[in-house]
């Protein structure tokens, strides 16, 4: 006597409707920046990361981190100011 096996395949996770598996990470980012306090401290966080790899680049010349800090900041105000007039 043969058995046979009934075999049943699960569907891949792309073919899920309306379900996506994502990181904690990811999560968290997303629940914080919900909150006009999460975007502030995201914004802080990321402001001290970004001054302590131009501390870590110019190995304190601080003539050097304050050129390399001014020059993003003029990237950054140029990079808005397109946006806004763009935008209109």
């Amino acid at each position: 006597m043969a058995t046979t096996r009934k075999t049943t395949r699960k569907p891949a996770a792309g073919t899920r409707r309306g379900r996506r598996h994502r990181g904690l990470l990811s999560n968290f980012l997303t629940l914080v920046s919900l909150t006009f306090f999460g975007r502030m401290l995201m914004i802080t966080l990321l402001g001290a990361v970004i001054l302590s790899l131009n501390l870590l680049v110019s190995g304190n010349q601080f003539d050097l981190f304050f050129l390399i800090t001014g020059l993003e900041l003029i990237g950054v105000a140029i990079f808005f100011w397109l946006r806004f007039l763009l935008k209109k």
